[in-house]
């Protein structure tokens, strides 16, 4: 896939790329969902997530859901738009937190072990940080374009799901820039809350509205070139070529989910072998979930989306999936 991103104009081949896209049978989806709460007669026991066992089987076009080889796959990049929210030199912050993830504490690392699942962080240029979307374009359109093809390197790995998590320095602005852009409304309202700068994030977002008020900044991927660093676009990628190989996605966190708003504006069923895993603590996550058509897997006040979420929801279904072998 990624050489049909070689030609002129780069982002005519992302939508190639979607209306491309496999979609479902007719019923292939439902008749799961009613097989698998048969199984189960009145009693239901698997409750609601015999929806999601039915998304991850369809797509796999497989009777029952296989979630014996998952990939947790975390994201990483250095967001210009980072100076204007945080003190200190935002490449050795960018490249500290992703040490954090690979060598140090972070908590997913174990999760992933425990799960049997393959864990890798996907580092967008953390020394070239994209630049600050309050007084240009986040990214070129070359460059959007060869992170997306980066991101879609992620179905390499031969996963039968994917867990997507974002741990990119300054993303969390970025995901609101997107958010506001794609979706309307006030500035605080994506990016405000109770969140750790917010009156600075809020005031960077705003900013960026006013630098891209304009015409060519109206298409969801040039929102994405505005506001999204590498990592962000990456995401995009990631999603869509899962969706080419029909690997079905679990999205982590708000970041993730604005990566994925950005399909979803051009067409809401590329998003349709995506599952939510966990509405975190970010105030405008459930905001943006809504828009998405998304429940989520689990609320368990997470305030990072990292892939930790991600991990939880993971073996949340993968002990459902057990579960229904026995039925």
């Amino acid at each position: 896939m990624s050489n049909l991103l070689e030609k002129s104009r780069p982002f005519d081949d992302i939508m190639a790329l979607i209306d491309s896209m496999p979609i479902l049978k007719n019923g292939d989806m439902e008749e799961r969902q009613q097989n698998f709460e048969a199984k189960g007669g009145s009693l239901a026991p698997l409750g609601n997530l015999n929806t999601n066992l039915a998304r991850i089987a369809a797509w796999q076009d497989k009777p029952a859901p296989s979630l014996s080889r998952p990939l947790i796959a975390v994201f990483a990049g250095t967001h210009g738009v980072s100076k204007q929210v945080f003190d200190g030199d935002i490449i050795a912050e960018s490249k500290a937190r992703v040490s954090r993830l690979t060598e140090g504490t972070a908590a997913v690392r174990g999760m992933a072990s425990s799960l049997g699942a393959a864990y890798k962080v996907y580092e967008f240029g953390l020394e070239y940080p994209s630049h600050d979307f309050t007084k240009e374009k986040s990214l070129s359109e070359r460059d959007c374009a060869a992170a997306i093809a980066f991101g879609m390197e992620v179905v390499a790995e031969g996963a039968d799901v994917i867990v997507l998590g974002n741990a990119g320095y300054g993303a969390a602005t970025s995901a609101a820039g997107i958010a506001r852009a794609l979706f309307g409304g006030a500035a605080d309202y994506w990016a405000g809350g109770a969140v750790d700068k917010a009156e600075i994030r809020i005031a960077a977002v705003e900013a960026g509205a006013k630098q891209h008020n304009r015409s060519d900044s109206s298409s969801p991927l040039e929102i994405l070139r505005d506001y999204g660093g590498r990592d962000i676009a990456g995401t995009v990628g990631a999603i869509l070529a899962a969706r080419h190989q029909r690997i079905p996605v679990i999205l982590d966190g708000y970041v993730v989910c604005a990566a994925a708003a950005v399909l979803h504006r051009i067409n809401p069923a590329t998003l349709d072998h995506c599952i939510a895993a966990q509405v975190t603590a970010e105030p405008a996550h459930q905001a943006l979930l809504d828009r998405l058509g998304k429940s989520p897997v689990m609320d368990l006040g997470i305030n990072i989306g990292d892939g930790t979420g991600g991990a939880f929801a993971l073996s949340v279904l993968k002990t459902a999936a057990a579960g229904l072998e026995t039925l």
